[in-house]
């Protein structure tokens, strides 16, 4: 059922008003004598993406109660975590505000954020000025750890990575479906998010000896109706797409697909169509897309996050907000061996961590270490493909729940 924007707003303020009265109550029940380090948490909270935004906010609060609950930082004498909320409106300079108020007048220690690459990209530039860690939890533009920057860390793999994935899978994709790809169209928004990861797929595609048939890209933001980018990106000819979205493109992209009884292979990019409202709003069209994914509760580690995120929000976890969970115990392991908050210091084992698979590091990965870029190399991904309504992981094998449906 389509929300009006109205009741959204409401319903979101409300949240926002609630999640800042539990987090005060939480505090109040504390001892007077712990020490409180302060987290920046700078999302979309209003606007076209405030959906992505609450989703990383929530996974937020609930590891700082995890944190808090179960002792707070023990090398501070138990100090607590205060998250400090703040919203970027999905706008940089609205973001980059928002950093600079959250560092000079709020004191936060460190900042997670921002969804968005553009407001992530301005945000990030203030962190830096001010000597303040910024963990970005999702947001890919490769630039964002590519500007020599000390203070930004980034844990989600960035645009690079993704068409790295991407490719392979097309390469996997062949062998067992026996259909042979040579030409991919690209069809993306044109903000940072985007364009990064188009130039990323043209690079990757290249290498492996593919031919890009076509690279059209549309303005997401208001657009009604995109049957004239996929008919341009259909007159290519290809044998497999790309594709780069937000929530409400992806549907009109999917849709027109759909209608087209398109059956070639359309992985998007950990878009729209990870979105938590994708597969109930498109219904029976969703069945068999692919899209890269952060995460999936159908993992061993995956299942045990996504039973608690259920049991506290009534949803399933996403890619957005395992990774803004996964951002709180990076600083939170950062801060136990430091044992300060003090943000230079911080700053210095931020940049050595090594968190290995465990109760606290839940990435499909071996591990998170930070290269000198500030970017956790060994960030890596699935691709999942939606089937009877879930979202199946299909690659790679060591982490398939499911089979390829073609």
């Amino acid at each position: 059922m389509k929300i009006s924007k109205l009741k959204f707003k409401r319903s979101t303020i409300i949240l926002i008003i609630l999640l800042l009265i539990s987090n005060a109550a939480s505090m109040s029940c504390r001892s007077q004598k712990n020490t409180m380090v302060k987290i920046g948490v700078l999302y979309p909270m209003t606007g076209d993406l405030a959906d992505k935004g609450i989703d990383s906010i929530r996974a937020l609060q609930m590891a700082a109660d995890e944190i808090n609950e179960s002792g707070g930082i023990r090398s501070m004498d138990g100090a607590l975590i205060e998250l400090v909320y703040a919203d970027t409106k999905g706008n940089p300079e609205t973001g980059s505000a928002e950093t600079e108020r959250l560092i000079i007048h709020e004191k936060v220690t460190a900042i997670i954020g921002t969804y968005q690459s553009s407001v992530t990209k301005a945000a990030t530039q203030i962190a830096e000025r001010h000597e303040t860690p910024f963990i970005v939890s999702i947001s890919l533009a490769d630039i964002i750890t590519e500007r020599g920057f000390r203070y930004t860390f980034r844990v989600q793999p960035k645009a690079e990575y993704y068409c790295r994935d991407q490719v392979q899978f097309l390469s996997d994709y062949s062998k067992v479906t026996r259909r042979k790809i040579k030409r991919v169209a690209l069809l993306h928004e044109n903000t940072d998010f985007g364009t990064s990861t188009s130039l990323a797929q043209k690079k990757a595609l290249t290498a492996r000896g593919y031919e890009i048939s076509s690279d059209v890209s549309y303005v997401a933001e208001g657009v009604k109706d995109l049957g004239h980018a996929v008919r341009k990106v259909l007159a290519s000819n290809p044998d497999a797409i790309l594709t780069v979205t937000y929530f409400n493109d992806s549907i009109l992209i999917f849709r027109e697909l759909s209608a087209r009884s398109i059956t070639l292979p359309v992985i998007d990019t950990a878009g729209g169509t990870v979105s938590s409202d994708f597969i109930s709003t498109m219904g029976r069209d969703a069945e068999n897309i692919f899209t890269s994914a952060e995460y999936s509760k159908f993992t061993n580690t995956g299942r045990d996050i996504n039973r608690k995120f259920r049991m506290r929000y009534g949803i399933d976890i996403t890619g957005d907000s395992a990774y803004a969970y996964q951002s709180m115990f990076v600083i939170k392991d950062a801060l136990e061996r430091s044992g300060s908050s003090d943000r230079q210091r911080l700053r210095e084992y931020i940049a050595a961590t090594d968190m290995n698979q465990g109760e606290k590091m839940i990435l499909p990965a071996e591990r998170i270490r930070f290269n000198h870029e500030g970017q956790n190399e060994f960030a890596r991904l699935y691709i999942v493909q939606i089937q009877n309504g879930e979202y199946i992981p299909v690659w790679p094998a060591e982490y398939a729940a499911g089979r390829i449906k073609y």
